[in-house]
């Protein structure tokens, strides 16, 4: 089996040469993304991260690699592209698109982004909206996806001032990594705003809630938080109240924000 880091080192340098040639033709970042099958966010990543020079004869090898997708590409049967690598004498074939972990979980955080860029302006706190995904293995931040920044409301819409990155929040990392200390299987949350109306609301769409202990700048959490959806921290001196929507997957916590926004569309 060929090794994870030569696998995701190996793809991320040719897929970042091929946007780069297709990029010269005329591509948009939007194309690249669909071509490659991934985010239009990621696809960007790819195009401006700087090329390795190896020395020869792996350059010239790889540069032709990166030609030959590139070309196989513009067809749109990216399946039909093979390539072939001599590791320790020995014949390794890849097929192509290969995506690792890490990668998957910077599609899902832009998808999710996308997905809520409308409800998350009507559910925004002073502090702005935030959005964290864990691996499955998540030992600490640096395993958590965020977006720096936060996400600010624009024309009606959830933008974000940067791409996402591991290690981008340390309070929705800390979080989650409580919570799965404790034996949750979350993976997703998203930070909203909490008051009296937000309240009610949860209430009416039956989404199962817990409060957050707090003594001064200290958030805890315990294994009585485990069963619920919502997490609320009432705030206190120099801190907003919130609401933390968690979950397994990100489709149950996008269901629920967006319930919460349709709630609150039919309060206006």
């Amino acid at each position: 089996m060929m090794p994870v880091e030569l696998t995701g080192n190996l793809f991320k340098e040719l897929r970042g040469r091929a946007c780069r040639i297709l990029s010269e033709e005329g591509w948009t970042q939007a194309n690249l993304g669909r071509a490659l099958g991934v985010s239009q966010v990621m696809a960007g990543n790819y195009l401006h991260t700087l090329p390795t020079h190896f020395n020869e004869p792996i350059e010239s090898n790889l540069q032709e690699a990166a030609v030959s997708l590139s070309e196989i590409l513009k067809t749109g049967d990216v399946s039909r592209w093979v390539l072939k690598i001599i590791v320790d004498n020995q014949e390794l074939v890849v097929n192509f698109p290969v995506q690792d972990t890490r990668e998957k979980i910077l599609i899902k955080i832009a998808e999710m982004r996308k997905r809520l860029e409308d409800s998350i302006p009507l559910l925004s706190p002073q502090v702005r909206v935030n959005i964290a995904i864990a691996s499955n293995d998540a030992a600490d931040s640096s395993d958590i996806v965020a977006f720096p920044g936060r996400l600010i409301p624009i024309g009606g819409k959830a933008r974000s001032l940067s791409s996402p990155k591991f290690g981008a929040s340390t309070h929705l990392s800390e979080l989650l990594l409580d919570l799965r200390k404790l034996g949750s299987n979350a993976l997703v949350i998203i930070n909203l705003r909490w008051d009296s109306i937000i309240s009610g609301l949860l209430k009416n769409l039956d989404v199962n809630s817990a409060k957050l202990s707090r003594k001064g700048d200290d958030l805890s959490i315990s294994e009585t938080n485990l069963e619920a959806e919502a997490l609320i921290d009432e705030g206190g001196y120099g801190f907003e109240p919130s609401l933390y929507i968690i979950g397994h997957s990100q489709d149950r916590v996008c269901k629920i924000v967006e319930d919460l926004a349709k709630s609150m569309e039919k309060m206006a």
